[in-house]
């Protein structure tokens, strides 16, 4: 039997997979057997006879011109065993074999332990020489280096000394934070050569939660590789990241791939997870997706942080009228509430803060969503997966058969969801849900298109609550913003005496807003309360700029009213405004 550590035997495969000894047909028969028979992936690619233990070294030795040698004729001395902490040994799959004067003799199965050469290097002061050999002699002669005198890293202190001589990611990661869940063998990576690795993947996530970050790209181009942080909507690459990230970019994702607890072996499809981080006493999950591309994988991971699911309406800017009918329409018995935005405009924690209002001990309350992403105290959670066919039509489908009062909907994506959900509405069930669309009035108009009866429209829907995210002014570095004239704020609808006494304001950009100019965001919404005179207008089959026009005559205000009076206030730079706003008309 051969015993190959998890990470050496993922590279190797990974190897075989580029030189094409082992297709992507081929990994779902090694995954098979794999999990059938309790074997190793290297097994199974044995048992299927894809490959030998000959042809891989031939493949070594080929392709980086090393000499072979025969681990069974060598002697193990004390000097070998002392040589290297067997753990690292273990791990990292390699045999050293011989020490001749200030060169260390390593035996290697596969091309993928070339990357070791510094550290070891750094770790044992000498000058390596790599050599080809079997899988099987490296198996065996590691086992045997492991025994009597077996050599680790067995305290604090001499592990501090193999991560200082392994040092090259000169960053300063925060001490509290670490993944949960950890397992022994990571810990031990931790402070051995994939220190760095290691290291730099818990700085990249640990700098972006202190920022309040959202969201974090790493990338890989053909040249060069960057890591990106988006801030408050916008997109931001962080320079400082780039150079390692780029000579180490397979390393990274592997590492990413452990912490989502995903395939490490598999390149060739997209993979989702999640990671448990904590970071001062604070829990926080990543949502993580990666995507091969031409170059090489690319992740993406959403940053949830779960005490954002505890945020009340008050503090969503909400203006005292919409509040107030916003807050009718949630307390109602049924009825229909739509949140609508694009993705990314804040629909998630308003309707959190909504369920967060309305869960009280007397009421069950059930959600369908596709993820999950805060976790509600009294609220039973749902998660939407539609690989087994568990999609939002199903789950509301047998939401009905649990008793409930209140349901909400992640989204609803077909006429299907939308008639059980407007139907449920009927029936007394207060239903929240999502819908992409550019304003309130048109999600009228859009769940029409979708094929819904007027009369169910009409009859069901209470509430449509519009909404988008914009960059809030920082307040410390406002000045005023010359370059906007009365007349061009006449042109984004201002009055002409508006336009005369408004003062628009820029941030200059200080330390505060990392000389951006913005610090925070805020929500800019408009509700349309769903009055007799729209269920009229709905049943005559009135178009998008009728229905505004009678929600107008009853007081509605659009995103953009809000906008232009958040300018006037100098929360809202006029440049932000244009970006988020000027688009919907």
């Amino acid at each position: 039997m051969i015993n190959i550590s998890r990470e050496a035997e993922v590279n190797l495969i990974n190897i075989l997979i580029d030189q094409d000894v082992i297709s992507g047909k081929d990994l779902i028969s090694i995954k098979k057997i794999s999990t059938d028979e309790n074997k190793t992936q290297l097994e199974a690619v044995f048992q299927l006879e894809l490959t030998d233990e000959d042809k891989i070294l031939n493949l070594l030795i080929s392709e980086q011109s090393l000499e072979v040698i025969d681990l069974t004729t060598i002697e193990i001395t004390d000097e070998l065993k002392s040589i290297l902490p067997s753990n690292y040994i273990n791990m990292n799959f390699i045999a050293p074999f011989k020490i001749d004067g200030n060169i260390l003799h390593i035996a290697i199965p596969d091309s993928s332990k070339l990357s070791l050469m510094r550290n070891l290097k750094t770790i044992t002061k000498k000058e390596i020489e790599l050599h080809g050999a079997k899988i099987s002699q490296i198996s065996s002669f590691i086992e045997v280096l492991a025994k009597d005198g077996e050599t680790t890293i067995k305290n604090i202190q001499e592990a501090n000394e193999i991560k200082e001589k392994t040092k090259t990611f000169d960053y300063d990661v925060d001490e509290s934070a670490e993944l949960l869940d950890e397992s022994p063998e990571e810990e031990i990576e931790a402070i051995e050569n994939e220190s760095d690795v290691i290291k730099f993947s818990t700085a990249v996530v640990a700098e972006a939660i202190k920022s309040g970050v959202s969201d974090i790209h790493i990338e890989p181009f053909r040249f060069s590789s960057r890591v990106r942080y988006r801030t408050d909507g916008i997109l931001q690459e962080q320079e400082h990241f780039a150079k390692f990230l780029h000579s180490n970019y397979g390393a990274v994702v592997t590492r990413f791939k452990i912490m989502g607890k995903l395939d490490i072996a598999e390149r060739r499809l997209p993979q989702d997870g999640a990671i448990p981080f904590k970071i001062d006493g604070k829990v926080i999950d990543l949502r993580l997706s990666i995507l091969p591309t031409a170059t090489n994988e690319r992740i993406v991971m959403r940053v949830l942080n779960k005490d954002a699911g505890d945020i009340s309406l008050e503090q969503l800017n909400f203006e005292e009228q919409d509040l107030k009918n916003l807050r009718k329409a949630i307390h109602g018995t049924q009825g229909l509430v739509l949140v609508t935005g694009p993705t990314g405009s804040g629909k998630t924690t308003t309707l959190y803060s909504i369920l967060k209002e309305v869960s009280k001990p007397h009421l069950n309350i059930l959600t369908a969503e596709d993820p999950v992403e805060y976790e509600l105290d009294g609220v039973g959670q749902v998660q939407i997966k539609d690989d087994i066919g568990y999609d939002f039509q199903r789950a509301l489908r047998s939401f009905l058969r649990q008793d409930p009062e209140i349901i909400l909907i992640g989204e609803m994506r077909d006429k299907e969801t939308v008639d059980i959900g407007l139907k449920a509405a009927l029936t007394g069930h207060l239903v929240f849900s999502t819908l992409h669309t550019n304003d309130a009035p048109s999600s009228i108009t859009r769940l029409q298109n979708m094929g819904t009866p007027d009369y169910l429209i009409s009859a069901a829907v209470t509430l449509i609550l519009a909404q988008r995210l914009a960059r809030k002014t920082c307040p410390n570095c406002r000045v005023p913003d010359e370059d906007i004239t009365p007349k061009a704020l006449t042109d984004f609808g201002f009055t002409v005496e508006e336009a005369s006494r408004a003062k628009a304001q820029k941030g200059e950009g200080c330390s505060q807003c990392k000389d951006s100019g913005y610090k925070g965001r805020m929500g800019i919404y408009e509700i349309l309360s769903v009055s007799k005179p729209i269920k009229e207008a709905i049943l005559a089959k009135a178009t998008t700029p009728e229905l505004k026009a009678i929600a107008m005559k009853e007081g509605f205000r659009t995103m953009q009213d809000m906008g232009r009076e958040l300018i006037l206030t100098g929360d809202l730079n006029f440049r932000e405004y244009d970006r988020v706003l000027s688009t919907e008309g």
